[in-house]
């Protein structure tokens, strides 16, 4: 059941591609479908490290299409207006998260152990790690004014 209904949020999201015309609206749009991604492999094979890595490789091109939007199409007239409507979204958002965490707390079942040892798990969150200071250099890199690196 909520496999299906994750599916139908996918493409739903899918569908919204067509009613946005900003590159902001598209990388957004784009992590939502990794996410949504990330728990339908989780759901179908059962391990986490899949959905991980998975997620990792696509939420990492997506910083890099972010960085690629704010250096080649500035966002000056941007503004975001708040509005009731627009925390009712996040707060569902939220509260659908913490029903997939309650839902996961309940069945608790987890076949990691059998894809990969405790010094693989480490490999992975050392590379992680890794990536994740390779993404902070290059955002300093790009953000800085002087000289040609922007």
């Amino acid at each position: 059941m909520l496999l299906e209904v994750l599916i139908t949020f996918y493409f739903f999201v899918l569908s919204l591609f067509s009613l946005s015309s900003h590159c902001v609206y598209y990388c957004v749009l784009l992590v939502i479908n990794a996410l949504i991604s990330c728990l339908i492999c989780y759901f179908i094979y059962g391990f986490s490290w899949y959905s991980l890595i998975f997620c990792l490789v696509y939420i990492g091109g997506v910083y890099i299409l972010f960085i690629f939007v704010s250096v080649f199409n500035p966002n000056d007239s941007f503004t975001i207006y708040h509005s009731v409507s627009e925390f009712n979204v996040v707060f569902g958002f939220v509260m659908s998260l913490l029903c997939v965490c309650l839902f996961y707390n309940l069945v608790s079942v987890e076949f990691s152990n059998f894809l990969c040892t405790v010094v693989e798990g480490g490999f992975y969150i050392c590379l992680c790690l890794t990536l994740i200071f390779g993404f902070i250099v290059l955002s300093l890199l790009i953000s800085w004014k002087m000289n040609f690196y922007r």
